[in-house]
């Protein structure tokens, strides 16, 4: 998840320098901030609202920290007078987004007289790669012209020249349904603000209050829109109110949609069948090939999809009853192994289990947790997994192999970067894998043993799971638009693509775009014919309802 912070009431309420602020909050895991800007310093406000001189020279430092700056909150009337200031900052500083408020004066003339001034200073900003938004309140949006709130009024009056960064707290403060005030103004929202309060109207951490922002928040990442939290009043205090709000917002970046879809591809003519719907979450099929069934996970269990007849039976996997969406079949199609994720009085865990059809019986392949499975190798042999090991007292997340057996110690084979996804080519010379050691989550290749570590994407996009065709020729992969997530996260209920590439690396296109992430193709699913896949798609107005 990619959340950013507001720095208003983090700099003002806080009793730490704006350097130690920034230290917490990048630790945190916050990904950006939106500092307040000023042209000159604004008496008693100095710690909130930086004059331009002094954000200028904190900038490097906030970037040393690994912090991204897309957006300020300029504060100055009449704004298109610093027109070529602002102008000239986004040129030199990539600053995408300026941000300014409606006008105290809600007035019909007062909007119209605002507007021309913000559609000039936009089509300068234009210039520079930038947008204008603006930033609502309670009483804009609670103010009314012809039927419509001020705050609407005033977007529309700037005829889609200016953007909308939309507080959906003071939305709902304002007594409008969030929801669907954001629905309505999706097509100019560029950033989607957070605040929470309670029945009363009295301010709380983001999301422990009345908001709607489940759904708020899925239909902001369905779309790309970055989210900032705006956390200017505390509960306890400043640092302990921020953890809990980016714990929070993590939360809801897990909630799955209720409505599944079982889906089959042929590369050869792009046609996509809809086998069957589900009204719960499925996940990750295999393809048993066999018997031409998918095998999916579902609330913990293993089922089979008989393509035939379209009819589902369970399989038993013992005291597996947590199984997760990381699930191979043996090379042979004798049974499976899985990863089963109990919760212990250690906490939660998930651990490699081998299952054979025959008896159902579970058999603990990796003691060690976490570890995350994916691939068996040919020979039936090893298994390859993802696992977060404390190495030289820092945790890392690398590439394992392991015997099936259970009879021997796990082998490290990666060790820069963030690695996951390992999957055996159908000769078992190579696993297939995904790593992050170049930036953003790219798809490589090693030898069985390790050596030979090479890249073989090299998009901008973040592109998870390569799962190679039974013939060894070809590769399908999920790809992430670049800033709708961190490169080590793979999240549900998004839009993404399926990208295909020759198992050399060349003639790497798109093939597909759909609603999904997480759980839709996250183990090998190619039939034997090399023609066809299998993949889950979700439902997004599901989210919305």
């Amino acid at each position: 998840m990619i959340l950013g912070a507001q720095l208003f009431g983090v700099n003002f309420r806080s009793p730490l320098t704006a350097l130690e602020n920034l230290k917490k909050l990048a630790e945190m895991g916050y990904a950006f901030v939106e500092p307040c800007i000023s042209v000159n310093p604004i008496p008693g406000l100095e710690k909130a609202i930086w004059p331009m001189g002094e954000f200028k020279a904190m900038l490097p430092k906030i970037r040393e920290m690994g912090l991204e700056v897309p957006s300020i909150h300029f504060f100055a009337e009449p704004v298109n007078q610093y027109a070529d200031l602002l102008k000239q900052l986004c040129l030199e500083e990539g600053i995408r987004y300026v941000v300014v408020k409606t006008p105290r004066d809600m007035s019909e003339l007062s909007l119209q007289k605002a507007s021309m001034e913000y559609m000039t200073l936009a089509d300068r900003l234009q210039e520079a790669g930038a947008k204008l938004l603006i930033h609502n309140e309670n009483t804009d949006i609670e103010a009314k012209i012809d039927g419509i709130s001020v705050y609407e009024k005033l977007l529309d009056l700037c005829q889609g020249r200016v953007f909308a960064e939309l507080d959906v707290g003071w939305v709902h403060y304002a007594g409008e349904d969030e929801v669907a005030f954001l629905k309505r103004n999706l097509y100019r929202t560029a950033i989607v603000h957070y605040k929470d309060f309670s029945e009363d109207k009295k301010p709380v951490v983001i999301g422990n209050g009345t908001c709607n922002l489940k759904a708020v928040f899925e239909i902001a990442r369905a779309h790309g829109i970055p989210h900032l939290a705006d956390q200017d009043q505390f509960v306890t205090d400043v640092f302990t109110d921020m953890q809990e709000v980016f714990s929070n917002m993590g939360r809801l970046g897990q909630i799955r949609t209720g409505r599944s879809y079982l889906n089959v591809m042929n590369i050869e003519t792009g046609e996509i069948e809809v086998l069957a719907s589900f009204d719960k979450v499925i996940e990750a099929p295999n393809w048993l090939k066999k018997t031409d069934e998918l095998v999916y996970n579902s609330e913990g269990h293993l089922y089979a999809f008989k393509l035939a007849d379209k009819s589902i039976r369970p399989i038993e996997t013992g005291e597996c009853d947590r199984c997760n969406n990381d699930h191979v079949l043996a090379p042979d199609e004798s049974g499976v192994a899985v990863s089963h994720s109990p919760i212990t009085k250690e906490g939660w865990s998930s651990r490699v289990y081998t299952v054979p059809f025959e008896t159902g019986i579970a058999k603990l392949i990796t003691p060690k947790s976490p570890s995350f499975l994916h691939g068996w190798s040919p020979d039936g042999k090893d298994l390859a997994y993802c696992a977060f090991r404390q190495v030289d007292g820092e945790l890392h997340v690398d590439v394992y192999t392991a015997p099936a057996d259970g009879s021997g110690e796990e082998v490290r084979l990666t060790s820069e970067g963030f690695n996951d996804g390992p999957e055996y080519s159908p000769d078992g010379e190579y696993i297939w894998f995904i790593s992050t050691r170049t930036g953003l989550m790219q798809v490589w290749r090693m030898r069985k043993d390790g050596s030979e570590q090479t890249q073989m994407t090299f998009n901008e996009q973040n592109n998870w799971f390569g799962h190679v065709s039974p013939d060894g020729e070809k590769v399908v992969y999920l790809s992430y638009h670049k800033g709708h997530l961190s490169p080590n996260e793979h999240l549900p209920n998004m839009q993404v693509e399926l990208w295909l590439m020759n198992s050399d690396g060349s003639d790497q296109h798109r093939i597909c775009s759909f609603f999904g992430g997480q759980g839709s193709i996250n183990v090998n699913s190619w039939a034997a014919d090399s023609k066809r896949f299998a993949f889950v798609s979700y439902d997004m107005e599901d989210l919305k309802k």
